[in-house]
């Protein structure tokens, strides 16, 4: 239904409004652009695109990134998350070497197809650095020595 209404209003570039008493009134839309990003038809419990809604959009696939962009991405991230206790800093290293490691073999080890659910994406380990952040935080106070 959403596809459909999109499609509604880049084809008649707006829609139909009813108001009250079932009064049926046109909303025209100018200069407007949308802008999505989704996950291809072939994961589990998507849908693909119809043909019909498609003709009128171009469509850019952009993949994963590969392990090198992960660790300059994540390190990035927490170099700026072990900065909230100063004697971590010096873990960013090895913490995301550790990370974009264990996430490629699980990767690897674990496919769609041996199980449909199996799908990995960098979004693991964002939730992976926001749970260690959750957890370092009432670190913030305390040395790590005593």
């Amino acid at each position: 239904r959403v596809i459909s209404f999109l499609r509604q209003m880049v084809e008649h570039n707006g829609f139909y409004r009813t108001r009250t008493g079932g009064e049926q009134q046109f909303v025209r839309l100018e200069r407007i652009q949308f802008v999505g990003a989704c996950n291809p038809p072939t994961d589990p419990g998507r849908k693909p695109l119809s043909h019909r809604f498609l003709r009128h959009v171009p469509v850019v696939y952009v993949d994963y990134p590969g392990e090198t962009s992960l660790k300059q991405i994540y390190g990035t991230f927490n170099r700026a998350m072990l900065r909230m206790v100063p004697s971590l800093r010096t873990f960013a290293d090895p913490l995301t070497n550790a990370m974009v490691e264990f996430y490629l073999m699980s990767q690897e080890r674990f496919t769609q197809d041996m199980q449909p659910h199996y799908v990995y994406s960098p979004r693991e380990m964002t939730r992976w650095v926001r749970g260690i952040c959750e957890a370092i935080r009432p670190l913030e106070t305390l040395d790590v020595e005593g």
